[in-house]
């Protein structure tokens, strides 16, 4: 193996390696990944902009317009007018949803900024986008701008949806009859102006500024006749036509700049005098004043997280952003959405996840108001489904319903839903009943594990629910209840466990996907047994060989997902229900790896992406958009149990630590943290390399059984003091009384190699580009179709 191939395995903790032939595979140019610039996964990103609560947003396309469902707002640069592309993008402060990217064009530089605010209060969603032209040179130098709006982008799939676009509209209802705003293309459309807004038929798609005086046309090619018996025409134009031409040029002085303001609806407005007014008021920097403030109210409600690594905190801060952002308000309804572009609806097994980390990182208010949502979806019989056939949202609701009271103790909420828990758990019993294994119903959905039967998963969460649903029962006093929910889970666990023993009889301890036999499913629900709750013990011989299997099929350090006869693909957030299970199993540099190879395939803007991406290839999700939100609420679960997590009736705390973190005078600080047994914080502050204090601010109003302090894996514990008195570690852990305030650590630090997000992207561009070089020199390259080989 190749030296950076070894470096990469170290960082990644990569198992499989595969180099194959393959006709026709595809990479694109390491070139694109520019040293000075921060990095991005994905060759062909997408963001999205929007407002809290709003039921659309608008998509960021891979070039970096704004595409709305209703067009796409372009722009150009230079005389030639060439199409702006630009993949790497940040946000403002790294986590607020502000887009910016720079542009450079013969000797000027081009910075757009871009963000989404309701006009006025609780107005119509605009889009807001300024462009400043600026002269870093010695000498004077003419800039060039044009802005104008498409149909849509254009599609080298042969499909109707141009690439890397959302739907229209999109594909998943979320409510009745809502969907993703958006129109079909009509020939027929009549374009035109009215002073500085580009109106189609009658309703205006954006607004330009009218100093300096733009050049108008209907196209790129076509001028435009300002008489007023010429305002409104007929134009023949394809869908990837732009139209709507405002040409912008002006001399810039040596370090002088000029800045442009565009305002585009989100749905386009009716071209009347006083709504064009409104459209020609709205104040950019007010509103992006606005928008600042907030969003950081907002983050400042929660759990804040301070680490020397400002990627880790800043993907834990933008995640959030990105979670609200597909929160839709709907009448009196509050719908959990994956995203506004892609997975545009309600999953419950989504909404579960998202929920626990409203719950767990400090919007507990938040995670109340989705959850009312989640009670619409208990069928008549009292099974809770979103999606027909897909039982894990049983198990999932009733066992997030638990976990949110545990963390509130609102006792008006557990008696609102208990009624719902005693239905749903007599659907439960019926159901399993019936079922020849007395399992959770065996289905064939084609969905996630993509197998036929009793799915695993399915039966893992069900234990979750009933543990759920015997907290509540325990909360409203029903203790009659309790008890049946608690022989229900003894008795359905013992069906379940004799199942696991025959199926993995026959794997060596491997845990499938389905309980049936059948060889063809792909992991999924089979990696719950420790996770969200360690129905097994973290270190039981299945549980270990389960994630050996699944380890053994990572690629670029993460999970893939195959299908039977369709190759594999990279899967981002699957990867996390192993990542923390081995955050349990005290497994702290396998954790850290994972981590950061979740990292590493982010993009700039810290969006996480599903899958449709083959290893080792072209880097580019295709339709499959980003962000996606169940990655940033996982990505947000999986931080906060590293630093802390309950475990029964233990607190831990630093579950996993990192080398970047310790030593110096780095420090490792949480504040506002809401556990089960009340709010609490801590500041891990090193002293070189000798040691470090632990300042521990425990507001218990439950206090836990201890407070178990984990010493980092890269370290050997010399000695440890808890307010003054000796302590000694057991496994890697101290366990404290939970009134410990203040822990004196002393230690050695271990040589470990170099891990850290830097070094891991480091790693990874260095392999991507010799695999590059060896496919451009012999045609070489991963062949994600060929049967796999662990090396």
């Amino acid at each position: 193996m190749r030296a950076a191939a070894i470096r990469l395995s170290v960082v990644l903790g990569v198992v499989a390696w595969v180099v194959g032939v393959r006709a026709g595979a595809q990479m694109v140019s390491p070139e694109m990944d520019r040293p000075g610039e921060p990095f991005s996964y994905a060759s062909r990103p997408t963001d999205e902009i929007g407002v809290m609560y709003a039921p659309s947003a608008t998509e960021i396309t891979p070039e970096g317009y704004l595409y709305t469902g209703f067009g796409e707002l372009m722009f150009f640069t230079g005389p030639d007018k060439r199409p702006v592309e630009q993949r790497i993008r940040t946000l403002a402060e790294g986590h607020l949803p502000i887009v910016n990217y720079t542009v450079m064009r013969d000797g000027v530089r081009y910075h757009f900024e871009m963000f989404a605010a309701a006009a006025g209060d609780g107005g119509p969603v605009m889009d807001f986008v300024r462009v400043t032209a600026s002269n870093p040179g010695k000498a004077p130098v003419a800039a060039f701008l044009t802005t104008a709006v498409r149909y849509q982008g254009p599609s080298s799939r042969g499909s109707e949806i141009g690439d890397n676009r959302f739907s229209r509209p999109a594909a998943s209802k979320v409510v009745g009859a809502y969907q993703q705003p958006g129109e079909a293309f009509r020939a027929d459309w009549q374009y035109g102006f009215n002073g500085n807004a580009f109106v189609r038929d009658g309703r205006v798609l954006y607004v330009f500024p009218s100093s300096p005086a733009p050049e108008l046309g209907l196209t790129l090619k076509g001028g435009y006749s300002k008489s007023p018996d010429q305002n409104v025409h007929r134009v023949a134009v394809q869908v990837t036509t732009p139209t709507g031409v405002a040409s912008y040029k002006f001399v810039l002085q040596p370090g002088a700049e000029q800045r442009l303001d565009f305002v585009m609806p989100l749905l386009p407005v009716d071209a009347k005098d006083a709504e064009l007014a409104r459209l020609r008021g709205l104040n950019y920097d007010e509103y992006r004043q606005k928008t600042v403030d907030g969003w950081e109210k907002v983050l400042a409600e929660g759990m804040k997280i301070g680490l020397p690594e400002r990627k880790v905190v800043d993907t834990f801060d933008a995640s959030l952003v990105y979670d609200l952002l597909a929160l839709n308000r709907i009448g009196e309804d509050y719908v959990q959405t994956v995203n506004q572009l892609h997975y545009h609806g309600f999953y419950l097994r989504d909404s579960a996840d998202i929920i626990r980390m409203y719950d767990a990182t400090g919007y507990q208010d938040t995670a109340g108001k989705v959850l009312k949502f989640d009670l619409t979806k208990q069928q008549a019989d009292g099974n809770f489904l979103s999606q027909a056939g897909q039982y894990d949202g049983w198990g999932q609701t009733l066992y997030i319903f638990g976990e949110h009271y545990k963390m509130t103790h609102d006792r008006a909420f557990a008696e609102m839903v208990y009624p719902a828990i005693v239905r749903a758990v007599a659907w439960f019993e019926k159901a399993t009943a019936a079922d020849p294994l007395h399992l959770m119903p065996a289905t064939d959905v084609r969905d996630n594990e993509y197998v036929p039967g009793h799915l695993t998963g399915y039966n893992f969460l069900a234990l979750d629910g009933l543990q759920g649903a015997e907290a509540i029962a325990h909360g409203v006093g029903h203790e009659e209840d309790a008890k049946r929910f608690a022989d229900d889970y003894a008795v359905f666990r013992k069906s379940l466990m004799a199942r696991l023993d025959v199926v993995t009889a026959a794997t060596g301890g491997y845990i499938p996907p389905d309980l049936d036999g059948n060889t063809q499913g792909t992991d999924w629900g089979n990696l719950l047994s420790v996770t969200p709750e360690p129905q097994l013990d973290p270190h039981d011989a299945k549980v270990t060989a389960t994630l050996k299997e699944a380890q053994g099929r990572y690629q670029e350090g993460i999970m893939t997902y195959s299908i039977a006869g369709q190759g594999e693909w990279l899967h981002h957030y699957l990867t996390i229900k192993n990542t923390l299970t081995e955050v349990v199993r005290g497994e702290q540099e396998r954790a850290l790896q994972e981590l950061y190879a979740l990292l590493l395939h982010t993009s700039s803007t810290q969006a996480g992406f599903e899958f449709s991406v083959r290893p080792w290839s072209d880097r580019d999700f295709g339709g499959n958009l980003s962000p996606h939100g169940w990655f940033a609420a996982e990505y947000r679960n999986l931080l906060r149990n590293m630093l802390v997590r309950e475990e029964g009736k233990e607190l831990h705390l630093l579950s996993v630590s990192a080398p970047e973190w310790v030593g110096g005078s780095k420090t490792v600080a949480v504040e506002r943290v809401p556990t089960f047994f009340g709010e609490m914080g801590y500041t891990l502050s090193s002293r070189g390399e000798g040691g470090a204090s632990l300042v521990i601010d425990g507001r218990w109003t439950n206090a836990p059984e201890a407070v178990v302090v984990h010493v980092p894996w890269f370290v050997t514990l010399v000695s440890a003091t808890a307010d003054g008195k000796a302590v000694s570690a057991k496994d890697g852990a101290l366990r404290l009384p939970a009134g410990t305030k203040r822990v004196e650590l002393k230690w050695t630090r271990r040589t470990v190699p170099a891990m850290s997000y830097a070094a891991t992207v480091s790693a990874y561009e260095a392999e991507y580009r010799r695999r590059f070089n060896v496919l451009m020199r012999d045609g070489s390259s991963y062949d994600w179709m060929a049967p796999r080989a662990n090396q």
